[in-house]
């Protein structure tokens, strides 16, 4: 591990990640080096397994260790520039066994894919990192506490938490700073946490200049009507802003892996 890296580890106690014991064990893993570069890239769970295409062994530990992508150290070159196709399932297709399990369940399971096929090793440590504190600025905020449902209304099994974020617009409905910040954090790649003191649920909406846009259209010419960048619509439109700090964050250090065999 290079000594910068080391240098932000903090003198706490680094427990093992646990493989989270599910229901359910995958039968049949298939591992293929995906041929195309570039094009779309995700999984899908069917009610036997899951199938992956074009994904990143990066994602896979992040998301199976909750925590973000950028928030996993030790992976070698390859592991970080390689991608795979990934076909697990369950052989007997009478259970639906998938639909049995919860969405922890499923995080392990995609663990376990890992673990099984490149012998990945890993553990939990705490390192100070650089994040973003959100504050509500001076004046206060741009928005307002979401309405109350109607009398009588059941609550919905989920919330009634609404979160749609597309291509430089965000349409909020009963939401939690916490969330908002959760949300955000992929976009400026880094840890955002909440010290706005707001507890409730709020309605907003944000529009901003997304950065694979702003480079597509660089060709030297400002363009005054364009929307700002998202750490300014965040202050312009919600008022809150975006300080730049360290604190202590939960990362994934990958202690082995290996490449895993052809099948």
């Amino acid at each position: 591990m290079a000594k910068a890296m080391i240098a932000m580890v903090m003198v706490l106690p680094c427990v093992a990640v646990s493989q989270e014991k599910t229901p359910v064990q995958f039968d049949v893993i298939t591992v293929k080096p995906h041929k195309e570069s570039g094009g779309m890239s995700g999984w899908h769970w069917t009610s036997t397994g899951i199938e992956m295409t074009n994904v990143s062994l990066k994602t896979m530990i992040s998301t199976s260790n909750s925590v973000q992508p950028w928030l996993v150290f030790g992976l070698p070159s390859w592991a970080v520039s390689s991608r795979w196709d990934i076909l697990a399932k369950v052989t007997d297709p009478e259970t639906k066994p998938i639909e049995k399990v919860t969405t922890k369940e499923r995080l392990a399971l995609i663990g376990s894919i890992a673990h099984d096929r490149f012998g990945l090793v890993e553990h939990n440590e705490t390192k100070v990192q650089p994040v973003f504190v959100m504050t509500m600025m001076p004046d206060g905020v741009k928005f307002k506490e979401s309405p109350p449902p109607p009398k009588g209304e059941p609550e919905p099994k989920f919330g009634r938490g609404s979160f749609l974020m597309n291509d430089g617009v965000v349409q909020a409905k009963y939401v939690k700073m916490a969330f908002l910040a959760d949300m955000l954090s992929p976009h400026l790649e880094r840890t955002v946490l909440d010290k706005t003191g707001l507890t409730g649920e709020y309605d907003f909406e944000i529009h901003w200049q997304p950065e694979s846009r702003t480079k597509g259209a660089d060709n030297g010419a400002a363009d005054s009507d364009a929307p700002p960048t998202i750490i300014e619509a965040v202050k312009q439109q919600l008022g809150l802003k975006m300080t730049t700090d360290k604190a202590p964050v939960p990362t994934v250090v990958v202690d082995k892996i290996e490449q895993p065999e052809a099948n």
